[in-house]
């Protein structure tokens, strides 16, 4: 593995771990996108799986993320939204440079998820194959989220935090989960990875107003149909999640994504939901068949 500090026009640095396939003929490179209240650590193994079955991946820390953040949990005071898809590219941009001529595929979970279909808006023709675990059902609600994130920055600043708008937007999720142990239960069955995610220091950082204006603006903008441009229609593109995971809203949830990807262009959709599974698929005790599925779907081999 090769940590890399790759610098953006703001000069803002991004933190990315590189994993190189020791296989001769790599078959392309991945490109991960994590989640909110995260970091890229969490998918070394995944990385690596796929590393060691003829696939370079490349996952770097959103910005407000991770070890090397300057604040943690803070994206942008403004413009987050912006920057996370501008930061994507510059990555893109770099893998495609170490590695021309080699297929470029995308992997977005959760906010990832979100961060990813905002991108392929523009950037759909540059990628192969993409793949979208726990994605974020749309939200009608979010030009509302998105007003409400501007008022509370408007009295409190871009790096203050708010209980308000932490509460609607995570919220429902612990409250979804029956008998639950902790309000963190949701991210999956799997306790260990619970509790691991708890008792780590670099997940759970609450975000500040500015980081959930700019998740608010990426999920709004996200289910824009008409903002998919120049679209690489015969792109596959696979769904992946638990059954139980909330953020995908049930079946109602599910089919609403698809439908919208379907709208935008896309022509060649799959989507696989596992059983008793929640949000972090790659995290679950029996994350096998996800890995299995995931390698099989990026190496275009029959699952």
């Amino acid at each position: 593995m090769e940590k890399i500090m790759l610098p953006t026009e703001d000069n803002y640095l991004l933190s990315l771990s590189f994993f190189e396939s020791d296989l001769e003929n790599a078959a392309g490179v991945v490109q991960i996108i994590h989640g909110m209240e995260e970091h890229k650590e969490r998918y070394y193994d995944f990385a690596l799986f796929l590393a060691s079955n003829g696939l370079h991946v490349v996952i770097s820390d959103l910005r407000g993320h991770g070890e090397d953040a300057p604040v943690l949990s803070h994206i942008a005071n403004k413009q987050g939204d912006q920057l996370l898809i501008r930061d994507q590219q510059i990555i893109a941009d770099w893998m495609t440079e170490r590695f021309p001529g080699l297929p470029l595929m995308l992997f977005g979970h959760s906010m990832g998820s979100i961060i990813s279909r905002v991108l392929l808006q523009t950037d759909s023709r540059r990628y192969v194959r993409t793949a979208l675990s726990g994605y974020v059902s749309p939200n009608p609600a979010a030009p509302v989220a998105i007003a409400l994130g501007k008022t509370v920055r408007l009295f409190k600043g871009g790096r203050a935090h708010s209980k308000l708008l932490d509460h609607m937007a995570l919220g429902p999720y612990g409250k979804s989960i029956p008998d639950r142990k902790t309000d963190l239960d949701w991210l999956s069955y799997n306790e260990n990875n619970v509790q691991k995610y708890i008792s780590d220091p670099l997940c759970g950082a609450e975000f500040t107003v500015g980081s959930y204006c700019a998740l608010f603006g990426l999920l709004n903008r996200m289910q824009n149909v008409h903002a998919y441009q120049n679209v690489n229609a015969e792109m596959p593109v696979l769904l992946i999640s638990g059954r139980d995971d909330p953020c995908t809203d049930g079946e109602k949830g599910r089919a609403s994504s698809r439908s919208l990807l379907e709208k935008s262009g896309f022509q060649h959709i799959s989507v696989i939901t596992y059983d008793h599974m929640r949000h972090e698929i790659l995290n679950e005790s029996d994350n096998e068949n996800v890995y299995r599925d995931l390698l099989n779907f990026f190496l275009n081999r029959p699952s």
